[in-house]
């Protein structure tokens, strides 16, 4: 069956080092051991870095030991353990950051949530048109009844600003597949159907978003709480949309710079009926479903900040015409692991609302070669073992 998804989505995470020769691996936790997915590991005072996966893990290449490693995650402290073995995997812990209820840090939490969003989407207004390019790595993983069917890698030169990607070539990509299971004919769709930062009409728009022009009339904002870290304040601000909005619209949390207005980290979760579309088999329905998305946004300029990575995970439960249930887990994550200048020789083609993505991955031979010696691939989240079991089964393939 092919699973088609209608509109957009977006996923990131940190820049890109150099194969090393001692290989340390781990998860990291919070206070009560529940995973930290797609927190920051590094070499502290170097940029070579990674990000945890979906489950917490991560891996990590260095040259020597003892190495300190620095964890970093929004709403946690950042955390620095010492490394001198790398004989069993590290497990690191992050503590909760300080945090102040708003009411006792303002007056008024309701009317301070609203004041924020108007000031960050006046913000994100005003340098709408302030354009950035980049190097991105995307990668989706489908999981069938617990076992992984499909399995996706793309780079990508990428053109954006703080709203959406204006455009993007594909380079280098690789497709695995596996008899059965819910396959997807459009891999950046997935990526687009949630990446407007914010909008500023929403009637041609699939999912409302939370911040632009009217943000205020389409959702209700609550202050939830103050964290502090290292001088800065982070104001954590719910949101839900409003009973009289048709759309679908998400409810979630911003992440938002008390003082300067700059949005950091975007969480939203909404049900994925209304923009999913099954084709295959007649009579399949969908009983449940759950789409997750996680936006964070790296410093630049004068308190400003742009998109640095977006993942998401969707969860459904389809019930089959003889009632049979299946569950269906996609999980994503787009990064850049480079931020440049507009590179000669790049067209950015404009990313069509209905790309190709599948017939363009399949039209490439598939160089073996490039994926084991590629340091992107290697020091963003390892799934080893299924990558080894994707290529023994032959399935990395093209038309």
């Amino acid at each position: 069956m092919k699973l088609l998804l209608i509109g957009s989505v977006l996923l990131l995470a940190g820049p890109a080092v150099l194969a090393q020769s001692i290989m340390l691996t781990g998860q990291v936790v919070d206070g009560l051991q529940r995973p930290v997915p797609y927190a920051s590991v590094g070499v502290k005072g170097s940029q070579q870095g990674t990000a945890t996966n979906e489950a917490g893990e991560f891996s990590l290449r260095v040259s020597a030991l003892p190495q300190q490693l620095e964890v970093l995650s929004i709403g946690y402290a950042p955390t620095t353990v010492q490394v001198s073995s790398a004989s069993a995997p590290l497990t690191v812990v992050l503590p909760a950051n300080a945090v102040a209820l708003p009411e006792v840090r303002v007056r008024n939490p309701e009317q301070e949530a609203r004041e924020l969003i108007q000031r960050a989407s006046a913000k994100l207004l005003r340098h709408e048109k302030q354009t950035y390019y980049g190097k991105a790595f995307y990668r989706q993983k489908t999981r069938h009844n617990d076992t992984y069917c499909e399995f996706f890698d793309a780079f990508y030169d990428v053109k954006f600003n703080n709203r959406q990607i204006e455009g993007w070539d594909l380079g280098e990509s690789r497709y695995a597949v596996r008899p059965g299971g819910f396959t997807f004919t459009n891999f950046s769709a997935i990526i687009r159907v949630v990446l407007p930062t914010f909008i500023t009409q929403s009637k041609r728009a699939k999912l409302l978003t939370p911040l632009g022009p009217q943000a205020l009339q389409q959702f209700n904002f609550t202050l939830k709480e103050i964290q502090t870290s290292e001088g800065r304040e982070l104001a954590v601000v719910h949101f839900e949309p409003k009973m009289n909005v048709t759309k679908t619209a998400p409810s979630g949390l911003l992440y938002i710079d008390r003082q300067t207005a700059a949005l950091h980290r975007r969480e939203m979760l909404f049900s994925a009926s209304s923009l999913l579309s099954l084709n295959g088999v007649p009579g399949t329905q969908i009983e449940s479903d759950a789409f997750r998305v996680v936006s964070d946004y790296a410093p630049v300029g004068d308190s400003l900040t742009r998109l640095a990575s977006t993942r998401a995970q969707c969860s459904l439960v389809m019930r089959q015409p003889d009632g049979k249930l299946d569950s269906t887990h996609v999980a994503s994550n787009f990064f850049f692991y480079q931020y440049t200048p507009r590179l000669a020789g790049h067209a950015y083609a404009d990313v069509p609302r209905k790309s190709k993505d599948l017939q363009q991955v399949m039209a490439r031979p598939y160089k073996a070669t490039f994926w084991l010696d590629n340091a992107v691939v290697k020091d963003s989240p390892l799934e080893e073992q299924l990558i080894r079991d994707l290529e023994g089964q032959h399935v990395f393939r093209r038309m």
